[in-house]
C-alpha cells in the first residue's frame, strides 16, 4: 500500500509539473502573437506594450521553485484525507512522518476510528473480546483527545483487550526465571517472527518464518526458504514480530509488524562462527546467524535465537521501525541481601538441547586481575566434583533438501537473576568453541582445552571445555560470568 501511494504521489507530482510547463507555453505564445499584432502599430503608436512577465520554469530560482519542491502543500486538506483513508494502519502510521502536514492529518481521529471500527467488527464473533463497537457520532469521534483512537487500535491489533496473556505471564518459572507459560502464549496468540532484507539498491524482501525450536528460556526461528540475494548486496536485516490470525482469509489487513531488532550486513560488523562442507556461518549482533554457501557468498538460510525476556512485549508493542523499550522495575525487596545471584544457562542448537544447568546461590566478587570488573564464579577448575560431561556441540541446518552440522558451535541462552530473582542479564547468541594452543587451567586432564567467550556491553561469559577422547565428549571444568563495576554500581546503589 504505501508503494501504490508512492507511485500515486509521484504521477501526480509529474501532472503539476506538465501542467505548469503548458501553461507556460502557451503564455509564450501568447506573448509573440502580442509581439507581432503589436509591431504594425509600432510606427503610428507610440504607446507602451504591456507585456505578461516571463513563466518561470522549474530550473528558475526563488518562490516557484519552492511551490515545485512543495506541491503537496497546494492540495486541500479533505483531498489528503480521502487519499489517507485508503491506507492501512501501517502506512498511515509511517505517512505521518513525511512533514508536519502529514503528521497533522494523518493523525485524524476520523480516519483512526474507521480502522478501529473495522478491527472489532472482524473479532465480534471471538468470545473472549468483550469490547463493542459502539456507534459513535463524527462529533463524538473528534471530542477524543489527538491520536486516542489510533492508541486503542494498536492495543486491539496486539492483543490488548484480551488481557488474559498478561496475568499468565505473571506465573514465574522457579528453575529459569522466566515466566512459566511463554511458549503457550506464544502459540495461543499465533505470535511469528519475520525478516526483512533491505539490499543496497533499496529493494526490500520478507521473509516468512520457516520452523521453530523452543527451549525452557529461548526460541530459535530458521528461515530456511525463498529466493535468497548474494550476501554482499544486502545492507540490512530487520527481524519484526507479528500476530497472525489463527485461519488467514483473503480479506484480513496486514498485521501489525513489531521492530525487534535490525542488523547492518556488513563486512565490518560480522565474525566468523564455523563452516562444513557447504555453508559458512557468519554472527551478525547479537542472536543472527546467517549461513551462505562456499564459492559464490549466497544466502542459504538465517537462524535467530530469542530469550524469552519480554519476548511477547516485544513482538508485539514496538512499531516498524522503533522497537519496544521496556520500563525499569524498580522495585524494592527488603530481603535481598539474604539471597545470592542465580545463573542459569543453557547451551542448544535448532534441533536439541546440549546442556542444561542452574547454579545458585552465587555472589559478587571483585576480579583483580581484569581491572573494574566484578564476576560471578560458578563452575572452579580445582573442585572437580563441580566438572560437568557435556554433549556434542554443534550447529545443525537444512535447506533446500541439503541437511548438514557445523561442528563447535550453538546457541547459548545466558540469564542471571539478581537478589530479588529478577532478570539482571539476559543473552541469547550464537557461540563458539576455540582451541588454543596454550593451556588454560592446569588440569590433569590430557585432553585439549578450549574456549568459549561471549562479551558484549552488559557483561562478558568464559568457559573452559576439555575434549575426553576416551569418553568422545567434552567436560565444562570452568565458567565465570563478568560485570563491568559500573553495572554492577548502579544496580547495587540503586535498588539494593
Amino acid at each position: 500500500m504505501a508503494s501504490c501511494l508512492g507511485e500515486f504521489f509521484q504521477s501526480l507530482k509529474q501532472g503539476v509539473v506538465r501542467v505548469d510547463q503548458t501553461s507556460c507555453k502557451d503564455i509564450g505564445v501568447k506573448v509573440k502573437q502580442t509581439a507581432k499584432s503589436g509591431s504594425a502599430r509600432r510606427r503610428t503608436d507610440t504607446s507602451v506594450v504591456q507585456l505578461p512577465a516571463p513563466c518561470k520554469t522549474q530550473d528558475a530560482s526563488g518562490q516557484s521553485q519552492r511551490s515545485h519542491r512543495n506541491y503537496l502543500d497546494r492540495f486541500p486538506a479533505e483531498v489528503l484525507l480521502k487519499i489517507f483513508a485508503f491506507l492501512d494502519a501501517s502506512s498511515l502510521f509511517n505517512i505521518s512522518f513525511v512533514n508536519r502536514r502529514f503528521h497533522d492529518l494523518a493523525n485524524n481521529n476520523a480516519l483512526w476510528y474507521v480502522l478501529y471500527a473495522c478491527e472489532i467488527e472482524k473479532k465480534r464473533w471471538r468470545p473472549r473480546v468483550c469490547v463493542a463497537s459502539e456507534a459513535v457520532s463524527p462529533t463524538g469521534v473528534q471530542e477524543k483527545p489527538v491520536g486516542y483512537w489510533k492508541k486503542l487500535l494498536f492495543k486491539e491489533m496486539a492483543g490488548y483487550q484480551n488481557n488474559m496473556w498478561k496475568s499468565e505471564l505473571r506465573h514465574m518459572n522457579p528453575h529459569t526465571g522466566m515466566p512459566a507459560l511463554t511458549e503457550q502464549v506464544l502459540r495461543r496468540l499465533h505470535i511469528q517472527w519475520d525478516i526483512t532484507l533491505t539490499e543496497k539498491n533499496g529493494r526490500e524482501s520478507v521473509y516468512e518464518q520457516t520452523r521453530t525450536f523452543f527451549e525452557d528460556s529461548s526460541v530459535t526461528v530458521c528461515w530456511n526458504h525463498g529466493n535468497w540475494p548474494y550476501i554482499y548486496y544486502v545492507h540490512s536485516l530487520q527481524l519484526h514480530g507479528i500476530m497472525r490470525p489463527a485461519v488467514s482469509a483473503p480479506g484480513d489487513r496486514p498485521r501489525w509488524r513489531s521492530l525487534i531488532q535490525k542488523t547492518l550486513l556488513n563486512t565490518e560488523q560480522w565474525s566468523f562462527l564455523g563452516a562444513d562442507r557447504h555453508v559458512k556461518l557468519l554472527q551478525f549482533d547479537e542472536g543472527i546467524v546467517v549461513g551462505f554457501w562456499r564459492g559464490n557468498w549466497k544466502i542459504a538460510f538465517i537462524m535467530a535465537t530469542l530469550h524469552f525476556h519480554k519476548l511477547i512485549e516485544r513482538s508485539l508493542l514496538g512499531s516498524c521501525f522503533c522497537p519496544y523499550v521496556p520500563t525499569q522495575n524498580s522495585a524494592f525487596d527488603p530481603e535481598c541481601d539474604q539471597h545470592g545471584y542465580t545463573l542459569h544457562i543453557v547451551l542448544h542448537n535448532p534441533v536439541q538441547r546440549i546442556m542444561r544447568r542452574r547454579f545458585s546461590p552465587l555472589f559478587m566478587s571483585r576480579a583483580t586481575s581484569l581491572g573494574d570488573y566484578w564476576q560471578l564464579s560458578a563452575i572452579d577448575f580445582t573442585d572437580v566434583s563441580e566438572h560437568i560431561p557435556v554433549g556434542k556441540i554443534s550447529l545443525p541446518w537444512q535447506t533446500e533438501g541439503l541437511h548438514e552440522a557445523a561442528e563447535r558451535c550453538c546457541m547459548m541462552t545466558l540469564t542471571v537473576l539478581d537478589e530479588g530473582q529478577r532478570p539482571f542479564w539476559c543473552v541469547s547468541s550464537p557461540v563458539k568453541i576455540q582451541s588454543k594452543k596454550y593451556r588454560l587451567v592446569d588440569l590433569d586432564y590430557e585432553g585439549e582445552q578450549l574456549l568459549l567467550f561471549y562479551e558484549d556491553a552488559e557483561g562478558r561469559v568464559k568457559m573452559t571445555f576439555v575434549w575426553m577422547e576416551e569418553f568422545q565428549q567434552y567436560f565444562l571444568v570452568q565458567f565465570n560470568v563478568i560485570f563491568p563495576a559500573a553495572k554492577v554500581n548502579k544496580h547495587v546503589g540503586g535498588e539494593c
